[in-house]
């Protein structure tokens, strides 16, 4: 094929190209003193390969990945992917495509199996980072119910809206450091952190940026519990307890939807190995025997 003969030319360009631009960085200086050593080491780009060549990448052609960045902030929020950008993932993605390339201009294995293999390996890291931020929505979701408890327990004590949610901030996971952020930010900025009038609080504003459904509607529901006063706790009750509600009737039908979610798994990982194991041998013999005749 015609396109077999560009494949060579282009992998060592790019081999080259990420050569140069990581050894460029190395220096080879000798007798520097112990004052200069410690000073390029506190100034030192530690950041990894993959990170470095994705982040070079993006910013040289101003590459942007609205929906990455979008899964980036979510896995951060989780604990995932701790000094990591797009980049990083995007670096990933450039070498394990790189390597896989290489694999099939050593052993000229041009079939659309080990070309599919090549994307699937390329796209790895995307969805892991995807998987990441699926988790950490997951954990937050699951902690709104907790959180509405928390709050509402703290209002019916005769706590203001600000101080129950600030207990809330306490609370282990992506919930607890999100609620962190809201008042950093609110501290910061001098901001409220409910919505007052028509200006928009900190909360709301924050919680919204994440655009998940659940999450938002929570923080428009503690905005609009905080500005009911004397009957704030009541209110703040309801919706704890409609939180509830809702978390049990979603598990619910998970548990009704999982026999249907395991089909792929099973069928792929047990019943595929199985029949392979029953007629790949017989298919052998089979063709064997006419072989030898």
């Amino acid at each position: 094929m015609i396109w077999q003969n560009f494949v060579a030319p282009v992998a060592a360009g790019l081999i080259a190209w990420i050569a140069f631009g990581y050894f460029r960085k190395v220096d080879l200086t000798f007798g520097r003193s112990a004052s200069s050593r410690l000073e390029q080491y506190a100034v030192a780009d530690r950041r990894g390969l993959t990170d470095r060549i994705g982040d070079s990448l993006m910013d040289r052609f101003g590459l942007t990945f609205e929906s990455l960045e979008h899964e980036m902030r979510w896995a951060h929020l989780g604990g995932f992917y701790e000094g990591k950008t797009v980049g990083s993932v995007m670096g990933q993605t450039l070498l394990y495509g790189m390597v896989g390339l290489i694999y099939i201009l050593m052993f000229k294995a041009f079939s659309p199996i080990f070309l599919g293999g090549i994307a699937v390996a390329a796209y790895y890291p995307i969805m892991s980072l995807k998987g990441r931020a699926g988790d950490s929505r997951q954990m937050v979701k699951r902690a709104l119910p907790e959180a509405a408890a928390l709050i509402a327990a703290e209002m019916s004590a005769g706590g203001s809206a600000e101080t129950a949610v600030t207990r809330a901030a306490n609370l282990p996971g992506p919930f607890g450091k999100l609620v962190r952020q809201v008042m950093q930010s609110a501290q910061q900025s001098g901001r409220l952190i409910f919505s007052r009038d028509a200006i928009e609080g900190v909360m709301v504003e924050q919680f919204t940026q994440y655009r998940l459904t659940h999450l938002e509607a929570f923080a428009r529901q503690i905005d609009l519990v905080a500005s009911k006063g004397a009957e704030g706790p009541k209110q703040m009750g309801e919706v704890a307890r409609g939180l509830a509600r809702e978390y049990r009737s979603d598990v619910a039908k998970s548990a009704e939807q999982l026999s249907n979610k395991l089909l792929v798994p099973i069928t792929l990982y047990i019943f595929v190995p199985f029949m392979l194991a029953i007629f790949i041998p017989l298919f052998a013999s089979v063709f064997q025997s006419f072989g030898s005749r």
